[in-house]
């Protein structure tokens, strides 16, 4: 008997040591793919969630809206931080963040999310056992506040891995127009970086069968993930979300899914927040040039349409 006490105990630390670690960097609130990346990350048994920090704008609703979805997922013993409401260069008027209001306005947030986000992923990168891998789903602002803060962070990390840019042609992609000297710093940090911009995300629209899935799923959390697709819905009155974000999750553990080319990305401070690509096959920096929609689609609805989480 206490054998196979022992073995499953030894199991399940071997399969928690397997995990990949993540900090989880959003703008969650703007638009529903952050929403949808952060359910499909909790949904990847694969991947370990350390730490979720929100960034840019409305970063009050945006921290609630994220501390809604942990609460619903059952996963409150991830650490919470808000984040930078302004760019590193040209501060703007804050855009409120109001889509999911209806859903958040009585929600609390804890005061240790009042924590400074740059600071959060300092200490999850520093107490670390092994290297962490950061995934930046928003502007870049709060992993160059860190950066900057505490350079030590970069022997802590395993990569960061970024939905943002466009590496195939000259379109200009919000995440990095949005803080173009905040991507710059990251691009130019010397940490292993994977890029997956508009290039390929834009290929991976959910199709009416997808959501017709999501819609018969029976779990509380996938319901309540539904219910953001469709106020979302209401709001920008585009049918389909484009998976933009959840492909950078996959990305992760699933680099199967796409082709990469190494080489170097520069980001002009001037100029409307291009991403200029140079292909260097001894560079650290790989973006994606193709990705098979088709399997990633599959791959995304089978995750968020499965089971409750719950506490790990």
């Amino acid at each position: 008997m206490w054998k196979l006490v022992a073995f499953v105990v030894l199991a399940c630390v071997s399969a928690s040591a397997q995990r990949i670690p993540i900090i989880l960097d959003t703008d969650i609130g703007d638009s529903i793919d952050d929403a949808l990346a952060l359910a499909f990350a909790l949904h990847s048994p694969e991947l370990d969630v350390r730490a979720v920090t929100t960034v840019i704008d409305d970063v009050e609703s945006k921290t609630r809206l994220a501390w809604k979805m942990l609460s619903v997922y059952n996963r409150r013993d991830i650490a919470l931080a808000m984040g930078a409401s302004e760019p590193l260069l040209d501060p703007t008027t804050s855009v409120p963040s109001k889509e999911f209001d209806v859903l958040t306005r009585n929600d609390v947030i804890p005061e240790t999310a009042r924590k400074r986000a740059a600071d959060l992923i300092i200490d999850t990168a520093l107490q670390s056992r092994g290297k962490i891998t950061i995934v930046a789903i928003g502007p870049m602002t709060n992993i160059a506040l860190a950066l900057k803060t505490d350079p030590r962070i970069k022997n802590n990390i395993e990569r960061i891995v970024i939905m943002g840019g466009a590496y195939l042609s000259s379109e200009s992609e919000y995440n990095v127009k949005r803080d173009r000297a905040a991507a710059e710093i990251v691009f130019s940090s010397g940490i292993p970086i994977t890029a997956v911009g508009l290039d390929v995300t834009s290929q991976c629209k959910l199709r009416e069968k997808d959501l017709d899935r999501m819609r018969i799923a029976d779990d509380p959390a996938a319901k309540f993930l539904i219910h953001l697709v469709d106020l979302a819905e209401e709001q920008s009155h585009e049918p389909n979300p484009t998976l933009y974000d959840p492909l950078a999750i996959a990305a992760i553990f699933r680099p199967d899914l796409l082709e990469m080319q190494a080489g170097t990305v520069d980001v002009p401070l001037s100029g409307p927040g291009q991403t200029m690509f140079k292909p260097s096959a001894g560079s650290k920096t790989q973006v994606a040039v193709k990705v098979n929609a088709p399997a990633f689609l599959e791959l995304f609805v089978d995750r968020v349409t499965r089971g409750s989480v719950g506490l790990r």
